[in-house]
């Protein structure tokens, strides 16, 4: 998913997953996050190898990060732009300007574990809000992402060593009958990652489930958390233009929660 200006773009490859018939929608053209050749993708940029860590810090200690605490903001590194990372009473605020947006990281990783966010995303052509799991570079990666043109879907798509391996993105909305804006208001969305599976949630509710088979690529790297925002409009039409006369464009998140395995 990608973090923040495009640099390269990677091949995509064959398709692999299950996903809830009820809540996916398969484009006939190729979408996603950061740099992909036939589209954007959600890996790396220049900026965002400065991301992935040269080794893994492995906890089994589960952890709640709730932003009406004052002192929440310090247990992540803020890497990116730190002045548009900041808390208000009760949420982090991700900030993008046409300088930059900005990026969060968890410093710790988990083998298998959830990851857990509470989240209003950034309305806005053009803009990028994502929430993902990464690995040390070649990066296994799980993303969420958000382009601000079209704030009642959420994406969902993964990597392996820096590659994709779907061709599209699997796009979902909130649950229920009838999607909702998630510009408008706030959401919880969670990623989980076993030994056997991969899944994706929004609101408690199972949107996608990425099986683990043999001989197929499976992202069992991906093991650190990164979120913020960032500017899609290199990404050739996938996540649209900004124009910066109505920014500086804003999500916010409320709480974090990393529970590993162990």
């Amino acid at each position: 998913m990608g973090i923040f200006k495009l640099v390269a773009f990677l091949l995509a490859a064959d398709f692999i997953g299950i996903v809830d018939s009820r809540a996916i929608n398969f484009p006939a053209t190729t979408a996603s996050g950061l740099g992909g050749l036939s589209g954007p993708r959600s890996n790396y940029t220049a900026f965002a190898k400065a991301l992935n860590t040269a080794q893994t810090s492995y906890t089994c200690k589960s952890e709640y990060i709730d932003f009406s605490d004052p002192s929440a903001l310090s247990k992540f590194n803020v890497v990116w732009c730190p002045q548009n990372a900041y808390q208000t009473s009760n949420s982090v605020v991700w900030r993008l300007t046409a300088e930059c947006g900005t990026t969060m990281i968890y410093p710790w990783d988990f083998q298998y574990g959830k990851l857990e966010a509470r989240v209003r995303v950034s309305p806005g052509s053009g803009v990028v809000s994502t929430i993902l799991l990464a690995g040390p570079d070649p990066a296994d990666e799980l993303d969420w992402e958000w382009v601000g043109k079209d704030t009642f879907t959420a994406q969902s798509m993964y990597f392996v060593k820096g590659q994709r391996v779907d061709p599209n993105a699997a796009f979902v909305h909130t649950p229920g009958d009838t999607p909702q804006d998630m510009a408008a208001g706030f959401h919880n969305y969670a990623i989980e990652l076993n030994k056997d599976s991969v899944k994706w949630y929004i609101d408690d509710w199972l949107t996608r489930t990425l099986p683990k088979l043999d001989g197929v690529p499976f992202p069992s790297g991906a093991s650190r958390a990164r979120m913020g925002v960032w500017d899609g409009s290199q990404t050739s039409g996938w996540a649209g233009t900004v124009d910066w006369s109505r920014g500086p464009f804003t999500a916010e998140m409320q709480w974090f929660k990393f529970t590993p395995y162990c």
